[in-house]
C-alpha cells in the first residue's frame, strides 16, 4: 500500500443542512409572530462538533487507486446556566476527538486504523459520496448525536440545543435542532409575508412538516419547526429554525419554542465578533474554539502523517 497526498488545496468542509424535501403540513398555531419568553435560570446544552482537514490523498496498492482524506472530528457540549457565572472548564462536557482516514470505496484496505507516528486513524469508507461528505455525516450521525443522547439523559437541561437538522437517532427526546443557514423556507408561499412582520425576540407559528431526510422518509418521521428573529435586521439572514420531533407533546414545544425566542437573541454574535453571525450564538463559538485546542498542533499531525506514512 501507498499513500500520496494531494499537492493541492484541501476540499470544502462546508456543513450541510441536509433540508432535502421539507413538506408543510399545517400549522400548530395561529399564523402571527409571538413574542419569546425570558426565563431567569433557565439550563441550556450546546452540542456542536468541528472537523480540520489534515490532508486530502490517493491511497494506492495492487486493486487500484483510491481518493481519501485525513481529517480530525471534535465534539463536545457545554452545559450553561443563565444569570450566573459559567467558566468554561466546568460547563465543558463530554469532550472527544476521532481522527479518521476515509476512502472512497468499500473495504480498500484490509485495516481497521493506520498509525502516524503515535497518533492512529480510524479507517472508514465511503461508498456512495464524496469522502469529506463521509466525514461530516459522522460527525453528525455517530458523534454529535450520542452526546446529544447522553446530554439529555444525564444533565437534566431545560433545553439542549443540537447543531443542524436533528438526527433520527434523537427521537423520543426533547432534544432542540438549531439550523443557522436557512436553505429552504418551511412556509408556504401564501404565508411568508408572517417573515416580514417578525421583531427581534419574536417567532413564527410553529409548523408541522413531513420528512426531510432519507432516513426519516423511511421511517415516516415528521418535526415541528419555526423560525426565530435573532437581530432587529430587516432581512432573512437574522433568522435562524429551530425542529423538534413531532412525537413530543405541543404543549411541551409550544414551551420550548417561547424559550428559544426569548433566549437566542440574547447569545447572538455580533458581527465583529463573527463572520458568521448572528447565527453563530457566543456559547457555541466558545465551545467550537475549545474543541479546536483538543485537535492538537496541525503542523505536527500533518508532519507525522508525512514521515510515518507518506515518506515511510
Amino acid at each position: 500500500m501507498r499513500i500520496r497526498v494531494k499537492a493541492w488545496e484541501n476540499p470544502p468542509q462546508e456543513l450541510f443542512e441536509y433540508e432535502e424535501s421539507g413538506q408543510v403540513v399545517d400549522f400548530l398555531e395561529k399564523v402571527k409572530p409571538y413574542n419569546g419568553i425570558y426565563q431567569e435560570g433557565i439550563s441550556l446544552v450546546f452540542i456542536d462538533g468541528i472537523r480540520r482537514t489534515e490532508f486530502a490523498c490517493y491511497v494506492e496498492d495492487e486493486t487500484g487507486i483510491y481518493e481519501g482524506i485525513f481529517a480530525s472530528v471534535g465534539t463536545g457540549a457545554l452545559h450553561l446556566t443563565l444569570d450566573t457565572t459559567n467558566h468554561l472548564h466546568a460547563s465543558l462536557r463530554y469532550p472527544q476527538v476521532l481522527r479518521l482516514l476515509v476512502l472512497e470505496g468499500k473495504d480498500v484496505l484490509n485495516v481497521k486504523n493506520v498509525k502516524a507516528g503515535d497518533i492512529s486513524f480510524d479507517v472508514r469508507y465511503s461508498e456512495d459520496r464524496e469522502p469529506s461528505l463521509e466525514v461530516n455525516t459522522i460527525m453528525r450521525e455517530e458523534l454529535e448525536s450520542t452526546i446529544a443522547r447522553r446530554a439529555y439523559k444525564e444533565l437534566k437541561a431545560h433545553i439542549v440545543l443540537c447543531d443542524g437538522t436533528l438526527s433520527h437517532k434523537l427521537r423520543n427526546t426533547y432534544c432542540v435542532g438549531y439550523i443557522k443557514t436557512i436553505k429552504k423556507l418551511f412556509l408556504r408561499r401564501e404565508d411568508r409575508y408572517i417573515l416580514n412582520k417578525l421583531r427581534k425576540g419574536q417567532r413564527t407559528p410553529i409548523i408541522k412538516v413531513h420528512y426531510q431526510r432519507s432516513e426519516e422518509t423511511q421511517e415516516k418521521v415528521d418535526k415541528y419547526t419555526w423560525y426565530v428573529k435573532l437581530t432587529q435586521e430587516d432581512s432573512i439572514w437574522s433568522l435562524a429554525r429551530l425542529e423538534m420531533f413531532a412525537n413530543v407533546e405541543e404543549e411541551e414545544v409550544i414551551k420550548i419554542a417561547n424559550i428559544t425566542a426569548g433566549i437566542l437573541p440574547r447569545l447572538a454574535s455580533e458581527p465583529f465578533m463573527d463572520t458568521r453571525s448572528p447565527q453563530n450564538l457566543l456559547p457555541v463559538r466558545e465551545l467550537e474554539r475549545a474543541l479546536r485546542r483538543y485537535l492538537g498542533n496541525y503542523s505536527i499531525i500533518r508532519n507525522k502523517i508525512l514521515s510515518s506514512l507518506v515518506y515511510a
